[in-house]
């Protein structure tokens, strides 16, 4: 709310501001190379995939193996 006790100039000035510190910590940024992005991407991938697997065939089991000890109505 400081911003805005100077008024609409100031808070312009503001953003202004923060905008070009942004722009200055986005250039010293040490960005990934593109195979390091995609070989992790497909790693996290394959990961998801197979606890999903995993999750669905321990609720399969679990929700057969309840068929035994829980009643049907």
């Amino acid at each position: 709310m400081q911003a805005l006790a100077g008024g609409i100039p100031l808070l312009i000035t503001t953003i202004k501001q923060q905008s070009k510190d942004l722009a200055t910590e986005l250039k010293r940024v040490d960005w990934p190379a593109k195979d390091k992005v995609l070989s992790s991407t497909y790693a996290v991938v394959v990961v998801s995939v197979f606890v999903g697997v995993f999750l669905w065939c321990a609720d399969w089991l679990i929700s057969w193996g309840m068929k035994f000890i829980l009643p049907h109505h």
